[in-house]
């Protein structure tokens, strides 16, 4: 390496002073390397770090980059490249020639000590030498058994249909995962059902395997029937909860299914807002047929308490079930959305708490239930006191217990009653996981509670430096939603995407807008037509300081009600689930 110095009109003892720190380092270029022509290893990395010799806990799937000091002989270099014990390997190259990475496949072993050589000899493209044995040891970390998660792609089936059940591993491993499915339930394996499989095995790389269920077609009519589905013998990974899949099977499909429970506090008092809302699925000339039992206290069932008026009702109607004495109250606080229900059942019968299950009958037949007639809800998940729960494409979500109590109407409470609320605010963001504080992680996540024919009656707009609102600033077009699809609005679709990795395939469809210029201290506005239907924030203050700031983070929906990452949780982070708050749509 050439260097050249110019000086000029300099006073004679700054010139001898820059002579001699001329001559010091004369010999170091500028990251401290000796000025030679000798083939070096500058440094190695991994992971995008430089790493000393004798590093442990090194990931079985690494890939080791070796940075030299010039461009290589590649053929001479892989022949005299070696590793102990020995692994497969392969080598791939920059542009320059300079930076050799080293891929292992298949991947290396778990909790063993390796040694990476390469003695001097003739390697640069130029004839360059290595005038010393360059040497790399390394240990890779011990085998870690990943989470294993059961899962079912519904809730329940009917009799002649199948249902796949999935196991899913936290991450993969070079191991075989295997396991045995335990079934029980009044429901019986090889009598009411059948399955594919007595139990699964995930081959080693991979993260999933499934089994399917099939129900026998029979004369009888048993109604709903449960089938309890668990985990044995399990091989190679673990389960960090214990995995208990419950699910429904019912004789044939039916035409009325319950879809909300309420127990709402109205204005504080805890003895109103309670309802029972059910969907009809498909057309029902008379409605008595049917009717409901509460299992208060989960004593066990009481049978069929209630009956439907005669009547009939079209697919698609929603009903609500309600006490006479609440009728008046629940008009006055969902509103305009009271007249969404086609059809009103009054019934001084209704009586129960936010922790007591119920039945939906047919004629004497349970074909439906609302948590465990044999359990008290207290303290469990489908617990709806002060609050609600809703059923989205049958599966339950229930809001935060209490997250209604004391609102008077449905704009007031801290967790609207979606069914209520067609499209909603459902995250805000501005992770500058880069720190770079640009564009790249800011992003709206709406969903859609309702099916939607026209998104384009709906649009978004941020309230800037808490500025007050600017109107629509993003219009959504005109496609339609189906219920429960989560959307994305986001300036970096791509950025995003690489950021939250496969949690981004949850978003059903996903929209780019340069719109999404927040900061987050800007409160965001959901628009219908020209009026805001809700606010994220405060559009008149400035969210600095407050709870609801999301610089460098974000605010998501949880059980109905806002949590946020906490300021710059996510910053510097490359990926959501690499950082301190990963997004809730993703874990």
């Amino acid at each position: 390496m050439q260097q050249i110095f110019k000086i000029a009109h300099l006073p004679v003892a700054l010139l001898l002073m820059a002579l001699a720190v001329s001559s010091c380092n004369k010999d170091k270029d500028d990251e401290g390397f000796p000025i030679t022509n000798d083939l070096r290893v500058l440094k190695v990395n991994i992971g995008g770090d430089a790493v000393a010799s004798g590093l442990s806990d090194v990931s079985v799937i690494a890939e080791i980059e070796l940075v030299f000091s010039h461009a290589l002989n590649t053929s001479a270099f892989e022949s005299a490249l070696s590793l102990s014990p020995s692994a497969a390997f392969s080598v791939s190259y920059d542009d320059s020639g300079s930076f050799a990475t080293i891929s292992f496949d298949p991947p290396l072993q778990y909790e063993t000590g390796y040694t990476l050589s390469l003695p001097k000899g003739v390697y640069g493209a130029n004839g360059e030498a290595s005038t010393e044995d360059f040497s790399f040891s390394f240990t890779t970390h011990p085998f870690a058994a990943p989470n294993i998660t059961l899962t079912s792609e519904a809730p329940g089936f009917f009799e002649g249909e199948t249902i796949t059940i999935t196991a899913e591993l936290s991450f993969p491993i070079l191991n075989d995962v295997t396991l045995d499915l335990a079934f029980s339930g009044p429901a019986t394996n090889g009598v009411d059902y059948t399955a594919s499989a007595p139990g699964m095995a995930i081959p080693a790389g991979s993260t999933t395997a499934t089994v399917e269920l099939t129900a026998f077609e029979d004369a009888e009519d048993e109604g709903s029937e449960t089938i309890t589905i668990t985990i044995a013998n399990l091989v190679n990974a673990v389960e960090g909860q214990p995995q208990v899949l419950n699910l429904t099977l019912g004789d044939q499909p039916p035409s009325i299914e319950f879809k909300g429970a309420m127990s709402l506090k109205i204005g504080g008092t805890s003895t109103n807002g309670r309802a029972i809302h059910l969907r009809v699925l498909q057309d029902i000339p008379d409605l008595s047929v049917y009717g409901v039992g509460i299992a208060n206290n989960g004593g066990g069932t009481d049978g069929r308490e209630i009956d439907f008026p005669a009547g009939s009702a079209a697919a698609g109607d929603d009903i609500l079930l309600v006490r006479d004495q609440d009728r008046a109250g629940l008009a006055d606080y969902f509103g305009e959305c009271f007249n969404d229900f086609e059809v009103v059942i009054e019934t001084p019968d209704l009586n129960f708490n936010g922790d007591d299950p119920f039945e939906l009958y047919k004629n004497a037949t349970v074909i439906e239930t609302y948590g465990d007639v044999e359990l008290s809800g207290e303290g469990l998940e489908w617990e709806y006191t002060g609050s609600w729960a809703y059923k989205f494409n049958g599966f339950w979500e229930y809001g935060q217990v209490d997250c209604s109590a004391g609102s008077a109407s449905l704009q007031d409470a801290s967790c609207a009653y979606p069914f209520c609320v067609p499209l909603q605010l459902y995250g805000v963001m501005a992770i500058l996981w880069d720190g770079s504080g640009v564009n790249g992680g800011k992003a709206v996540h709406v969903r859609a509670n309702r099916s939607i024919a026209d998104l384009s009656i709906y649009g978004l707009g941020t309230a800037n430096n808490g500025g007050g609102t600017d109107g629509v600033e993003f219009t959504f077009p005109s496609v339609s939603a189906d219920e429960g699809e989560h959307l994305l609005v986001a300036r970096e679709p791509a950025t995003l995407a690489a950021y939250f990795g496969s949690c981004y395939s949850g978003y059903a469809q996903v929209f780019q807008s340069d719109a999404m210029n927040q900061n987050g201290d800007d409160a965001i506005e959901l628009f219908s037509g020209a009026d805001v239907i809700e606010t994220f924030g405060d559009a008149n203050v400035s969210g600095a300081g407050q709870f609801w700031d999301y610089t460098g983070a974000w605010g998501y929906r949880m059980n109905g009600v806002w949590a946020y990452g906490g300021v710059d949780c996510a910053a510097g982070s490359a990926t959501t689930q690499s950082s301190a708050c990963p997004y809730g749509f993703c874990q």
